[in-house]
């Protein structure tokens, strides 16, 4: 079993994995790889670093491999999905992905976590709160109110 991975790449596909929620490179890419692994970024070389030199900066980036599934209390498969659906269209509110997901307005509202501003997009949202909404899209298609499941 991998623990632990340390990978070099171009600085601003790292910057996507290791961005914050808020940042605006965070997205699927980093809430995705956030779920499974604590992302530490290490250092950044310049091109003259290398012969011949690139065009690009590269930089370093641990992987320490631990999913947090369990501990957010969410299904590896459906949260997954919701992530996708969350981030299908970057400047879309997160509710307007999630109905455009097939939710309704209604599963939308019940799940909603509290503290969440209603316009908020995908980007600025934590990964526990997105949890939260999705073991609320679930309690709620768990009582037959249908879902995008």
């Amino acid at each position: 079993m991998v623990v632990r991975a340390v990978l070099m790449m171009q600085r601003e596909v790292a910057e996507r994995i290791a961005a914050a929620p808020g940042a605006s490179e965070y997205g699927a890419l980093s809430a995705a790889t956030q779920m499974h692994a604590r992302v530490t970024n290490l250092f950044t070389l310049p091109p003259s670093a290398f012969s011949p030199p690139p065009e690009v900066y590269s930089t370093v980036l641990r992987l320490e491999f631990a999913p947090r599934f369990a501990e957010l209390g969410v299904d590896f498969e459906g949260f997954n999905q919701l992530l996708r659906a969350s981030f299908a269209q970057k400047r879309k509110t997160l509710a307007n992905n999630l109905r455009t997901a097939g939710y309704s307005a209604q599963q939308v509202a019940t799940a909603w976590p509290a503290g969440l501003a209603a316009q908020v997009r995908a980007e600025a949202v934590p990964l526990e709160s997105m949890a939260t909404l999705y073991r609320g899209l679930e309690a709620g298609s768990d009582e037959g109110a249908g879902g995008a499941s």
